[in-house]
């Protein structure tokens, strides 16, 4: 540590930081690694790793302070904790709509609080307490929550077109981030299958994405606003996932070959799939992890995609049986002690597939499409502990409500859902541009809830996230934003 004093100015010089401190006794970060700091990268605690100041949100102490210089107070350092992290698109980069206990516990801290604070205010729905939020683009946008680049958790928003923004907490709003070289590159995945993976790489976080020039790895200098990225060139047919502290992504190649790729420290990994098909391999879900049998399955309209890890790496392409189509958007497999089981169309029937090579349990036939969190599922407005479940019309007759659910915690007993009145069969309303009167619903399953209504096209694409004490619903194709703070 070096300092030096000029008009009453102290100057402090930590490793590659250096502070100010003025005769008030007020510390400002002038520069990281000789990058000037500027007025906008307000955030210090996760670009420089600053603790805050004793009774304040937004005056910072140099990280090596671990006492306040003026009160003696204890500094706690920015905390960070890979549950903190929110992954696209349904939390913890499982491929499940079902956040359980111990998962996600920041999300799940706040979507109780918001809860239990709507219900002690008597709000009467969701739009009484919202705070509109400016987006960075009117739409195509993918948020997470990841510990990229910084101290501390911080919110990023990913375009379609490959542009990347970091939220700025402390001045409350987005500052782009631009490529050092080569920029991230166009994805034409849907909300639904556009996943995002963390991992560490050279001893930082990095975030793995797919997209139509092929599987990115991408690294965030948020002091000199700029990312850089490696790139294994390809075609993505869906977005990556991680088993076992690796994180893979399907690309087909140049040759015309699918492969598994993996980025590593020294390079690329890639392997074959069997019985590939590019052709079918179409609509592909986000990943689904299956840690009991060490797979990942991407589940598509015409089959589904198996990694297995073991001795050594499997994969394989495995298509549905004759005639029949899966609708991977209607939600992940439903998993039961048995396994998975992914729902199928097939002759104008239904059914459920358990998605095992080796599985002997017979397909179990159902009436009516269902939607799923892979936990619960809706036969329409009816709630099913298993989708293949009957239930009495007589106590609970079918209505034409549509009840699409984004994410369900499990130990809260909450969910976070689409409801929509609707006469069309399910499947021509999740095909419709046409807008439609719906409600973003957050529920206590079996008990009560609130709304926010809203007159929207295409209302299944919408995103909910949790960062900084608050909930968040991004609603792409009205272009909105919206926050609930859960105290």
């Amino acid at each position: 540590m070096d300092t030096a004093t000029k008009d009453g100015v102290h100057t402090w010089t930590f490793g590659n930081q250096i502070w100010q401190q003025t005769p008030d006794g007020r510390f400002s970060l002038r520069s990281i690694a000789g990058v000037d700091t500027g007025d906008c990268l307000v955030d210090l605690d996760y670009l420089a790793g600053a603790r805050l100041a004793p009774g304040s949100s937004s005056q910072y102490l140099p990280a090596a302070f671990k006492f306040c210089p003026s009160s003696g107070e204890p500094l706690p350092a920015p905390a960070w904790n890979a549950r903190s992290c929110w992954l696209p698109p349904y939390g913890d980069g499982s491929g499940s709509r079902v956040i359980a206990d111990g998962q996600c516990a920041m999300a799940q801290k706040i979507v109780s609080g918001v809860f239990q604070r709507l219900q002690r205010s008597g709000a009467r729905d969701l739009n009484d307490s919202k705070e509109i939020i400016e987006l960075p683009r009117m739409n195509g946008l993918n948020f997470f929550v990841a510990n990229v680049g910084g101290y501390r958790d911080a919110l990023f928003a990913l375009g379609r077109e490959g542009s990347l923004f970091l939220w700025l907490r402390g001045a409350g709003k987005w500052q782009e981030l631009h490529a050092e070289s080569v920029p991230i590159g166009r994805t034409r995945l849907e909300n639904w299958a556009w996943s995002v993976s963390l991992l560490a790489i050279d001893g930082t976080n990095a975030l793995f994405l797919g997209g139509e020039e092929g599987a990115v790895l991408i690294k965030v200098d948020p002091v000199s606003l700029k990312y850089r990225t490696q790139r294994k060139e390809g075609r993505a047919l869906a977005g990556p996932g991680d088993l076992e502290d690796r994180a893979w992504l399907p690309l087909v190649m140049s040759d015309g070959s699918v492969r598994l790729v993996s980025p590593t420290n020294t390079g690329w990994e890639h392997y074959p799939v069997a019985d590939a098909d590019p052709q079918r391999m179409t609509r592909l879900s986000a990943p689904v992890r299956d840690p009991s049998s060490r797979r990942l399955l991407w589940i598509g309209e015409h089959g589904y995609l198996s990694l297995r890890q073991g001795m050594a790496v499997q994969a394989q392409w495995h298509p549905w049986p004759d005639g029949a189509t899966a609708y991977p958007e209607q939600g992940p497999p439903f998993r039961d002690g048995s396994g998975l089981w992914q729902q199928v169309s097939s002759d104008e029937r239904l059914s459920y597939l358990q998605l095992d090579v080796g599985a002997t349990d017979p397909s179990r036939p159902v009436k009516g499409y269902r939607l799923g969190t892979g936990h619960l599922s809706f036969k329409y407005n009816i709630r099913l502990e298993r989708p293949w479940d009957e239930h009495d019309e007589n106590l609970e007759p079918t209505t034409r409500e549509v009840v699409y659910p984004f994410v369900e915690f499990t130990a809260e007993r909450l969910l976070l859902s689409m409801r929509a009145q609707q006469s069309r069969p399910l499947d021509e309303f999740l095909q419709s541009e046409q807008k439609a009167d719906v409600q973003y619903r957050l529920d206590q399953v079996g008990g009560i809830g609130f709304a926010l209504k809203a007159l929207v096209s295409e209302p299944w694409k919408a995103q909910w996230f949790f960062f900084d004490n608050a909930m968040w619903l991004y609603i792409d194709s009205s272009g909105a934003l919206y926050r609930w703070k859960a105290e």
